[in-house]
Parts: C-alpha cells; sequence; structure tokens
C-alpha cells in the first residue's frame, strides 16, 4: 500500500499485516505532518519516504525511513522510485511496480502567477519543462496540482504534463476545496483520453493498494 502526503482524514487501510509505504513529498503543512508517523505504530511493517527538506528533528528515532532528494533512484519495499525536482518545495514521485507507473506531483507545477514578472513565470515553465522531460512515456496514474489561485493558469501544470506522457488515470489536487476545477479541468481537456477523476468531499484521502 501507499500512501502520499497525509495530513488529516480518515485512513482507509484494508489490512493491518500489509506493508504500508508512507510518502511526505516537502514540508509544507498541506502536505505533511508528523501525525502521519503515527502508522509506524501499526501491525504490518510501515516504511517511511520522506523529502530531505522535512526537518529531521521531526522525525523521531526507531522509524524505517528512506530520505530521498530530487533526482534520485530508490528501491522500497519493491517500488521503484524516482523523484523530480519540485518547482517550489522538496520533490516529486514517479513510482513503478508490476508494471504500473505512479506519479505524484507534491508541489511540482507551472506555477504561473499573473502577478508575477514575464521573466519569473518563463523561468517557472522552462523549469517545469525541464523536469516533465524526465517523466516516463505512459503514466498509469498521475496525482497533478490544479491551483485555483492561479486564476485561468490553473490548468497549465496539467496541460503541459500532457504534452509529455500519456496518463489513463488523472487526479487533480491541490485545489483547496474548490471541487468544482475537476470538471472544469475535464472539459478543457477536450482530446485527453483518460480519466480525470471528480472529487467533491473534504478532506480527501486516496488510498493505492
Amino acid at each position: 500500500m501507499m500512501l502520499f502526503d497525509h495530513t488529516e482524514g480518515p485512513l482507509l487501510l484494508p489490512s493491518e499485516e500489509k506493508p504500508l509505504v508512507v510518502f511526505a513529498s516537502h514540508r509544507h503543512a498541506d502536505h505533511w505532518n508528523k501525525s502521519a508517523l503515527e502508522l509506524a505504530k501499526r501491525k504490518g511493517k510501515t516504511t517511511f519516504v520522506l523529502s530531505d527538506d522535512i526537518p529531521a528533528s521531526e522525525v523521531h528515532d526507531g522509524l524505517t525511513v528512506k530520505w530521498v532528494k530530487p533526482h534520485q533512484e530508490v528501491i522500497v519495499e519493491g517500488l521503484h522510485i524516482q523523484t523530480l525536482r519540485s518547482t517550489d518545495e522538496g520533490v516529486a514521485f514517479i513510482i513503478t511496480q508490476n508494471e504500473q507507473t505512479i506519479y505524484y506531483a507534491g508541489d511540482l507545477n507551472y506555477w504561473h502567477w499573473e502577478g508575477e514578472s514575464d521573466a519569473y513565470n518563463e523561468a517557472m515553465g522552462a523549469a517545469y519543462r525541464a523536469e516533465m522531460e524526465r517523466l516516463p512515456s505512459h503514466l498509469d496514474i498521475a496525482f497533478v496540482p490544479v491551483d485555483p489561485r492561479l486564476g485561468s493558469f490553473y490548468s497549465l501544470g496539467a496541460k503541459t504534463l500532457l504534452e509529455y506522457t500519456t496518463v489513463e488515470t488523472l487526479i487533480p489536487m491541490h485545489f483547496w476545496g474548490d471541487g468544482s476545477v475537476c470538471s472544469r479541468l475535464e472539459d478543457e481537456l477536450v482530446e485527453f483520453t483518460g480519466q480525470v477523476v471528480h472529487l467533491d468531499e473534504s478532506p480527501y484521502t486516496w488510498r493505492i493498494a
């Protein structure tokens, strides 16, 4: 089982005995809460894959932890994990197991802010595209930010990602409770043949087993 950036809400764990890998992409409070470390108390084995910008002082001894940085490859519990460099903080994850590939962006996004200079937004676009070039040609599942604070550019990261890879299931995230962006995104991606998942309840807990 894999759990990404859990900060609140119910944990739907089908088996106490099944190994669990808990990912944290970076230190921001909407992606990391040290309460997630309580999962180490479950009966099954729990391994934490944590971005190295998370303060080590928040992680107590006795846990099974793999610290990761951008552009690294590791194997954890049979998962082949690659990291990308976030355009904000920490890392994004590409996880492959049994021929299935999952992408979890964290805060890796095309952060095109309407109040920023053209130079800033162009540099952001270049940095984002550099990381997209590292994606595999196909993703089974992609968790992608669609942040309404970006205004009309909220979907730019998702659209740019689809220029570099094909996606079976796209799961919007980082939309600050505005679930309407899911249907808006689906309407905009007129040539996208995969599924856009609609999320309309909060808090959001996604489980991939």
